[in-house]
């Protein structure tokens, strides 16, 4: 079943989207840029053994990841680029943290995702892989094509890598991607105040966006056959 995943700045935020519901918490700036290390405890305090606590990682030396892997987080999320930059960097990373801690590999669709580098990560050690556009009006809807959403999820499965999609994602965007099966959809905009994702965590629109998840999630008997 597709989880609901939230994105929080702050400790605040995370107990907002606890007190809704949320079992799914994506700590980060924007799409994948770390929070401070002490607000990233307090996330976790807050959090407790109520939701899982992924970690974004981006925009951090090597040296500190490690940091952060050692707060108990359920994962890291690190930006991976294109080619064989992002190889290099998956087998690296993958190479000192994959024992310690789950690693997520999270990917840009401006240009296009590159499948190429789904085995890589899965090879280096990596639990999953995310679709992640930045959030701005247009998102992931408008940013890529949904077959290629949804080839990206394929590629992701048989590599066995949990995988996930967000960026830019509203209410009427469930009923498009739940069919697909991702492990998770990712939100801020649409679960922010206004829609804005620079305001803070509304709990009544992470109410709104999982009620569509229940809806959405009912499935006539004969597409279950």
């Amino acid at each position: 079943m597709t989880a609901l995943q939230v994105t929080v700045t702050t400790a605040d935020e995370a107990r907002a989207a606890v007190v809704a519901g949320v079992t799914m918490i994506f700590a980060a700036v924007g799409t994948v840029s770390a929070v401070p290390l002490s607000e990233l405890r307090a996330i976790l305090a807050v959090a407790g053994e109520r939701a899982e606590v992924v970690a974004a990682v981006g925009g951090l030396a090597d040296s500190d990841l490690a940091d952060f892997a050692a707060t108990g987080v359920t994962a890291l999320a690190l930006p991976v680029p294109q080619g064989d930059a992002g190889a290099a960097l998956l087998s690296r990373i993958g190479r000192s943290l994959a024992a310690s801690v789950r690693l997520v590999a999270v990917f840009p669709p401006e240009a296009g995702p590159d499948f190429d580098l789904l085995p890589v990560a899965a090879i280096a050690g990596f639990s999953g892989v995310w679709l992640s556009a930045s959030e701005t009006i247009d998102g992931l809807i408008k940013t890529i094509k949904l077959a290629d959403i949804a080839r990206f999820i394929a590629s992701a499965r048989r590599s066995k890598l949990t995988v996930g999609v967000s960026g830019g994602l509203r209410v009427v965007d469930v009923g498009t991607l739940l069919p697909l099966r991702p492990d998770h959809l990712g939100f801020r905009a649409a679960v922010s105040e206004d829609e804005d994702p620079a305001k803070p965590i509304d709990p009544a629109r992470v109410r709104a966006v999982a009620a569509a998840f229940a809806i959405h999630s009912v499935r006539p008997e004969a597409d279950e056959a």
